[in-house]
């Protein structure tokens, strides 16, 4: 019997999931492509997504709370830019499990539980 892999019992799964979660709003995934550019204020990000200033502060904030992004505030400006070291985590452990290199070919006999 094959060792059971890490994966399985390892926490940073449920970590990996809540990030998807968070990136799988297409909005947010725009913002971060938009963001990927350089740090940007939210009447930026509104124009720039066609969106209105409520629903680009709504998603700012939840990619903030998420640890994606970083904000700083100028006066009553708030400009928000790609915290990479937070996006560097989430990548990493992606790749640790989902890495399409790693993907076994399928031609292992795949051995089923006995009832």
């Amino acid at each position: 019997m094959k060792k059971t892999p890490s994966c399985v019992s390892d926490p940073q799964l449920v970590e990996l999931s809540q990030a998807l979660s968070t990136l799988s709003d297409p909005n947010r995934l725009r913002i971060m492509c938009f963001l990927s550019r350089g740090e940007q204020c939210v009447c930026h990000v509104e124009r720039q997504l066609g969106i209105s200033q409520q629903l680009a502060s709504h998603h700012l904030n939840v990619l903030r709370d998420a640890g994606f992004l970083n904000v700083r505030k100028k006066g009553t400006w708030s400009h928000y830019s790609i915290n990479g070291g937070a996006l560097k985590h989430v990548n990493t452990i992606f790749l640790k499990y989902l890495n399409a290199e790693g993907v076994s070919n399928g031609k292992d006999e795949a051995v089923c539980c006995q009832r």
